[in-house]
């Protein structure tokens, strides 16, 4: 069966790029089990920024849906982002690695390392094969630049074939970095079974594999526009309503509301899609190259 082991919530929190601020993600978990639902999943895992929030909210419609939910949460470490799967309880965020992990392990929980050689997310790179890690997410369809997912299992290959390494191999993970709930099943983990009980002894045993395909850009451009639409309804409202909680000062507010209309009216969010689609190709191939060098000089 299937399993997508890396999905966005509107639990996630605030994100950004060059000093924009917007929500990460606005999606229901509702909405993200329907989708779940048509990709045929029996098993989804809700890996919000570092909150358990929305997996303990998501999992409140296992029944309805006949899907299971592990709780999990991405959480930021001082060497890179680390996915924790089966939590019941919060991991606080900027520990190390090996504190991260630790951690998890406490809870009876698996750590994930989430697109590890990743050029635009927080990423442990190489120092996943000094870690305890669980697994390690091989596939990630939001990176649809068609060479880091590549470069991440050529490495992890050559590592474990080495003659002179002995460390345990990983176990493949593949998920979908959803963070609208058409990306859901994008990419997934394929195991035998078809419970969270199952999944996580297949995960243990290395005895899973990755499976999907990328992202369709138009998904991409759908979810800045989705984020860019519910912040300015957010700004709007904070006028009306004199809401204090949105630390910006009114001509702020109102720049941005105008920056978001002109956004949403014009065709803007399938530029922005275009060039980030370019920019990420370029970023990956810079890293490839960079971690290339590394390894020669090494």
């Amino acid at each position: 069966m299937k399993a997508d082991l890396h999905i966005h919530t509107k639990y996630s929190g605030i994100g950004g790029y060059w000093k924009l601020k917007f929500p990460d993600s606005i999606e229901e978990p509702r909405n993200i089990m329907k989708y779940a639902k048509k990709k045929d999943l029996s098993v989804i895992a809700i890996t919000d920024h570092n909150t358990i929030r929305g997996g303990l909210e998501t999992k409140k419609f296992e029944k309805e849906f006949g899907i299971d939910v592990v709780v999990g949460s991405e959480i930021i470490t001082k060497d890179g982002e680390i996915i924790g799967l089966y939590l019941n309880e919060e991991i606080p965020k900027h520990l190390s690695a090996e504190e991260t992990i630790e951690k998890i392990h406490e809870q009876g929980g698996l750590a994930v390392a989430p697109h590890p050689y990743s050029p635009i997310c927080s990423a442990l790179g190489d120092k996943i094969f000094k870690l305890n890690l669980d697994g390690v997410e091989v596939f990630n369809a939001y990176h649809r630049d068609g060479i880091i997912n590549n470069f991440t299992l050529k490495k992890i290959k050559q590592n474990f074939s080495s003659t002179h390494n002995h460390s345990k191999s990983f176990t493949y993970i593949g998920g979908s970095d959803a963070h609208i709930a058409r990306m859901v099943g994008n990419a997934y983990t394929i195991f035998k079974g078809d419970s969270s009980e199952e999944l996580y002894h297949a995960i243990i045993k290395g005895e899973t594999f990755f499976w999907g395909s990328s992202t369709p850009l138009l998904d991409i451009i759908l979810w800045s526009y989705n984020i860019v639409y519910a912040s300015e309804k957010e700004l709007i409202k904070s006028i009306i309503l004199k809401n204090p909680t949105l630390n910006m000062k009114l001509n702020t507010k109102l720049l941005a509301i105008i920056g978001g209309i002109t956004y949403l009216s014009t065709p803007l969010p399938i530029l922005a899609g275009l060039f980030g689609n370019y920019y990420l190709k370029y970023k990956a191939k810079h890293e490839v190259r960079e971690h290339q060098i590394l390894y020669h000089e090494v």
